[in-house]
């Protein structure tokens, strides 16, 4: 197996990229990196501000070529990155939103979004969400088989009329590679299936009837989302393909009914693609090969046991080469030539039809770095060989890769260009195993280095947490040779802010300030 090496920082899709290399440092744009950890701290999220508009530009230039049909609109899932200044930023280029949740939705509003071009999505939601998404004019996409009623129930109060689309869930028996989201080897069309969103089939003739049948209601298209399962071609030609088929039947069954938009969701690989490239050594040693064999070697004696996971080990955490991932412009002709394809054979005209897409990642990912200092260097002999680089960033901070197994491509910042000659696991710095990067190999490093992960634009921030009581980070954006702060540090005192301490504690030490608490750890480190 090929042994994963530092990441280099020339993007594999684009003429344009964010990062370079310049006398041995990582620029963002044109802010050097050590210097952005010097002026505002590590742990930081860094955004691009050039590397988001040009990615949007790129998404609705791509499909929009590819579906010369009707208009295409770009609709952000506002969940990869919930900071407001990148979200005004898209709202300036003109992008939609998809969002998930109420508090969502009060976001994305916040940024000048036009209403029109947000899809909700989302099941079980609540009455007061309905009313708003109602009164704000956005799209429904109904979840549930009982939404049609409740969301007639109050566009009838408001008088108005809510404009839905339907989430399908079609069967994918054509899709059999392995799953991305899962570190078993499952299908994608059973991972499908067992994700809980989408309407199944068997509900959706009767389901368009009532939307037809309800005064208030407009049933204008219908939406589907698959998510990031696999980075090929094949899965979204695929994809589309059942997708068209699963539209056609529904035309057919609602007596000739034609949607004037087609929301085929996102779920496209970002650029240097992190996604389930960490393949945690525990769940390699639990498997049914390697657990046996691994305890049969103890029938050796301790000495040569240890001698052989010293040859072993570096094997576990070895990684191949990342494999670039389709560019969008190739996921763009792929998809739609497939979709378009399907709904000619399944006699659904596309002319003036809407297409709307839902990048999250792809269009996120590579517009974030996330920094973060080298606390020390451990290393160990015995029993076996071993190192590590503890950071002060935390896996916390980094939840949405845990989740989804990421390994994310890293550069040392100001040693961009220098050969790797240590080889140790990237950890953070909680009291969890806090594993970052398995087996990284990367150049001597020493307290103070910056280490830079990249491809974080995505589903880090916005899924930060608190564990250990360690305060989430600041985000910058960064503008050309300019960068200013979009989302400030934690203090300790918002780690603690939501607690409510009962007043018969009153006067005791445990209603010590977090403030006291700072302060004195101040003065111990001083």
């Amino acid at each position: 197996m090929t042994r994963s090496r530092r990441a280099p920082v020339a993007h594999p899709h684009r003429d344009a990229d964010c990062l370079s290399v310049r006398q041995g440092r990582l620029f963002v744009e044109d802010c050097d990196t050590v210097a952005l950890a010097e002026r505002f701290g590590t742990p930081l999220f860094v955004l691009s501000e050039a590397q988001l508009r040009r990615n949007v530009r790129r998404f609705a230039a791509a499909f929009a070529r590819e579906w010369p049909d009707g208009p295409v609109d770009v609709l952000p899932a506002f969940k990869a990155n919930t900071n407001l200044a990148a979200r005004h930023v898209l709202s300036d280029e003109g992008a939609g939103a998809d969002v998930y949740s109420s508090e969502e939705l009060d976001g994305v509003l916040r940024t000048g979004v036009d209403p029109e071009r947000v899809s909700v999505n989302g099941g079980g939601k609540t009455r007061a969400h309905l009313r708003r998404c109602v009164a704000a004019g956005v799209r429904i996409t109904v979840e549930d088989v009982d939404e049609i009623a409740r969301i007639e129930q109050v566009a009838a109060e408001l008088d108005a009329t809510a404009r839905v689309r339907l989430r399908v869930k079609p069967p994918l028996p054509n899709l059999w590679r392995r799953t991305d989201f899962s570190q078993l080897s499952v299908p994608i069309d059973l991972g499908f299936q067992v994700y809980k969103s989408g309407i199944p089939a068997e509900y959706l003739v009767d389901l368009g009837r009532e939307a037809f049948a309800a005064p208030h209601v407009e049933l204008v298209g219908l939406h589907f989302h698959a998510g990031r399962h696999h980075p090929s071609l094949w899965y979204w030609e695929g994809l589309m393909t059942r997708y068209a088929r699963l539209v056609g039947e529904l035309c057919r069954a609602w007596g000739g009914w034609r949607p004037a938009e087609l929301d085929i969701g996102g779920g496209w690989a970002s650029p240097r693609d992190p996604h389930n490239k960490e393949f945690s050594r525990a769940e390699f040693v639990a498997t049914a090969l390697g657990y046996p064999f691994l305890v049969g070697l103890r029938g050796l004696g301790e000495r040569a046991y240890h001698a052989a996971l010293a040859r072993i080990v570096p094997a576990l955490t070895s990684h191949p080469e990342p494999q670039a991932p389709p560019s969008i412009e190739d996921y763009a002709v792929t998809a739609t030539r497939a979709l378009r394809a399907e709904l000619d054979r399944q006699g659904v005209a596309t002319a003036g039809v809407r297409l709307q897409v839902e990048p999250g990642r792809s269009l996120y990912g590579d517009t974030g770095v996330h920094l973060a200092r080298v606390k020390t260097v451990k290393r160990q002999t015995r029993p076996i060989p071993y190192a590590w680089v503890l950071t002060d960033t935390t896996y916390f901070f980094l939840a949405g890769g845990v989740f989804e197994h990421n390994r994310h491509p890293f550069v040392v910042a100001g040693q961009a260009d220098a050969a790797p000659t240590l080889r140790a696991d990237i950890v953070g710095h909680s009291c969890f195993a806090d594993q970052i990067v398995l087996g990284a190999e990367l150049p001597e490093v020493v307290t103070g280095d910056v280490i830079a992960l990249l491809e974080t634009g995505a589903y880090q921030e916005s899924s930060a947490s608190n564990f250990n009581a360690l305060p989430r980070p600041a985000t910058v954006l960064v503008d050309g040779a300019d960068a200013e702060v979009v989302k400030r540090a934690e203090a300790v005192d918002d780690v603690y802010a939501r607690d409510v301490v009962p007043a018969r504690f009153a006067g005791t030490r445990a209603q010590a300030s977090a403030a006291e608490v700072g302060a004195a750890e101040q003065a111990r480190a001083r």
